[in-house]
């Protein structure tokens, strides 16, 4: 490739951003363009303030990015796995203090308030990063999810014992 293409090549590049220059490069652009009517079309379409559209030669299909994705899915299974833990944690601990047999209006009004005590606070600040990171579809579920365990934890359990 001669000098002259290399020149031509640059300066079509250049030409969009000719205000941001050095002016050192301004200069070497601007002689190009006294030279070359291709390039001094497009420079003079850019200077009135239209801008040329290029032709796409093919459409890319855009991956996403490997690591954000892994990302994303570990959070999910993170906020899943804070869940599932409090809810052995309440559910382990009324049964380990509480006879369900005798005691089973106790065992209820325990897991009524640790519910509230624990996951109530922690469902809270699941959802508000749940709303930063996830679609509406996972805050929608997350949100019915904890709903649901927060009103009626205590009734699924009395229909069991």
């Amino acid at each position: 490739m001669e000098d002259s293409q290399k020149i031509h090549i640059l300066s079509r590049e250049l030409i969009s951003v000719f205000d941001e220059l050095e002016q050192e490069t301004k200069e070497v652009v601007l002689e190009h363009i006294h030279d070359c009517s291709e390039c001094k079309q497009l420079f003079n379409e850019l200077a009135d303030g239209s801008y040329p559209m290029l032709e796409r030669s093919e459409e890319v299909e855009i991956k996403p990015l490997k690591k954000l994705v892994q990302f994303n899915h570990g959070l999910k299974w993170l906020f899943i796995s804070i869940r599932a833990l409090i809810l052995f944690y309440i559910l382990f601990s009324s049964f380990h203090f509480y006879n369900w047999e005798l005691s089973a209006d106790a065992a209820l009004e325990y897991i009524k308030s640790v519910t509230f005590m624990f996951y109530f606070p922690v469902a809270i600040f699941l959802t508000v990063f749940t709303m930063i990171f996830f679609t509406k579809r996972w805050i929608t579920l997350s949100i019915l999810f904890d709903l649901g365990i927060i009103f009626f934890l205590d009734t699924f359990m009395s229909i069991f014992y």
